[in-house]
């Protein structure tokens, strides 16, 4: 069955593993062409040689996400491979758990920033306006987490937390800003899934280097046990393109967690409006 998507082109980052990898074999199945993006060269020229065996109609850039200069370089070369881009998934992101905020070191605060944050802030500036340029339908999709709508209040999430939080606002504030044009926006929040999101041997030497991050191994368990596969997040995240969905989510879970912090705001806007009223100002 023909769909919009059909013959159009993407660039997914984070696409040696997990969501990534599954989210660009999910639309290269689906008939698009796709650049596969990451930081880990072997494993990313294995899954993109592994697809392209089968007929599928993608291509592989290593980048460094972090780094203006190499995401430009990315888009560029999907420019010149498959022509205009229509879907931009913004994948990439590393984990930050385990550790009390004031114990983190400043190189921790900075690599969390720069992958999560800057990354996405690098897709804005040198493959958005591209897209807004063509004029064809395209979709700008940012990938926060569970962890951007609410705070663990056991897993010690703060500042990759503070991280998805931002990825939220800045999903948010393009939607509002891109509503007269051709690219729709949305973000991805997914809750556990089973990758590798707990590693940390990808940290690129220019933040430090490869690293080992013990703090944080029962995130690996947790996933593993409670987490849902990268391919049913593709599905979902497949399922959200055709509906139209802004914000997307894999389960209900945090759910709990989510209606009390609202609660919270709540109470607090009340509190403010009797406040105010009161102070008769």
């Amino acid at each position: 069955m023909t769909h919009p998507w059909n013959g159009k082109s993407a660039i997914v980052t984070g696409a040696a593993s997990g969501i990534g990898a599954a989210t660009a074999e999910m639309l290269a199945r689906k008939g698009m062409n796709v650049v596969l993006s990451d930081i880990q060269p072997g494993p990313l020229a294995a899954c993109a040689a592994r697809l392209q065996e089968e007929g599928l109609r993608v291509a592989h850039r290593q980048c460094d996400v972090s780094d203006p200069d190499l995401v430009k370089a990315l888009a560029d070369f999907a420019q010149d491979t498959f022509g205009n881009i229509h879907l931009s998934f913004n994948n990439a992101g590393v984990a930050m758990h385990g550790v009390p905020m004031h114990e983190m070191q400043l190189g921790d605060w900075r690599w969390v920033s720069e992958v999560n944050i800057q990354s996405v802030v690098n897709a804005i500036h040198h493959i958005l306006p591209r897209m807004i340029r063509h004029g064809e339908p395209a979709l700008f999709l940012n990938t926060a987490s569970i962890g951007g709508l609410q705070v663990n209040p056991n897993w010690l999430t703060g500042a990759y937390s503070m991280t998805k939080f931002a990825v939220v606002a800045l999903s948010e504030g393009l939607e509002n800003e891109l509503k007269s044009t051709n690219v729709r926006v949305a973000v991805l929040c997914p809750s556990a899934v089973a990758t590798n999101l707990s590693d940390a041997h990808t940290r690129p030497e220019r933040l430090g280097g490869a690293t080992e991050r013990p703090q944080q191994a029962f995130l690996r368990e947790a996933i593993a046990r409670v987490g849902v596969s990268p391919a049913y997040v593709a599905q979902r995240i497949w399922r959200a393109m055709e509906d139209g969905e802004f914000y997307i989510l894999t389960d209900a879970s945090a759910q709990p967690v989510i209606e009390a912090r609202h609660r919270r705001i709540e109470a607090a806007l009340a509190r403010a409006a009797e406040y105010r009223s009161s102070a008769g100002d």
